[in-house]
């Protein structure tokens, strides 16, 4: 997950990396491109906390922070909620033994393809954020970004786009680390929804994280995602606790 997010942070040269926590700051408009991972708690996280807030208040809007349990557990929340951070929910982590990944079905008139030129790299920004829900101005920046991540952070990590009957529709990433592929950005156009698209691209990228040598696979859901991922293998392990900043 740090290695996903992090690079967003150093296409711009705002990636602040310490021991237990990251924090990346970009030029898109919304909070899950501008916030902080906190995986265990040491000292100086209020400090650390202000200097986020005052990057934020920068223009940025507010930031995302995602807590891990042991973080919580060492009241990393309560520590951050008492300097102003607020407290907005959870989201699901889930894991799925890589052995055990149903086939993929054969989908006529869906091609899965890696991401290679920068132009691609802008498209698959455009399109992450289109079937996220981002407003203009955001979507407009990540395509912009996008491209921008240094190759040394994207070590590791494929981009990929599903292009239905010609037209590219849906996102999705892969991150090998430690034996554990993540599965990031999965998104689809609205109006290609319902069609096993985002299951497709999620397996395909799964089965590329198998032959790197892969073992476990890993993502956090949405809600409009957590059964197809059941339906998938996957079960949830734990709950990343949301934190908004600004």
């Amino acid at each position: 997950m740090i290695n996903y997010w992090v690079g967003y942070g150093a296409a711009v040269g705002r990636a602040i990396e310490e021991p237990g926590r990251v924090a990346y700051l970009t030029s898109v408009p919304h909070p899950l491109f501008n916030g902080a991972i906190v995986s265990a708690v040491h000292d100086g996280l209020e400090d650390f906390a202000r200097v986020v807030g005052a990057a934020l208040a920068k223009g940025r809007g507010p930031g995302m922070w995602w807590l891990s349990p042991p973080a919580v557990a060492a009241g990393a929340a309560d520590r951050l909620v008492a300097v102003g951070l607020r407290d907005v929910g959870t989201v699901p982590a889930m894991t799925v033994d890589l052995r055990l990944l149903p086939p993929a079905a054969d989908q006529p008139g869906l091609t899965i393809r890696q991401v290679e030129s920068a132009e691609d790299r802008a498209l698959w920004g455009e399109l992450a954020a289109r079937g996220t829900g981002f407003e203009e101005p955001a979507v407009r920046a990540l395509a912009a970004l996008e491209p921008l991540i240094p190759a040394a952070r994207l070590d590791g990590q494929v981009r990929l786009l599903a292009d239905y009957e010609g037209k590219a529709v849906a996102t999705g990433a892969l991150v090998i680390s430690g034996g554990l592929a993540g599965a990031y950005a999965v998104s689809t156009l609205p109006e290609f929804r319902r069609r096993g698209i985002g299951r497709a691209i999620t397996l395909h990228a799964l089965q590329l994280g198998v032959a790197g040598g892969a073992r476990t696979g890993f993502l956090q859901s949405s809600p409009m995602g957590f059964r197809v991922y059941e339906s998938m293998g996957f079960r949830e392990i734990f709950s990343y606790r949301l934190l908004q900043q600004g």
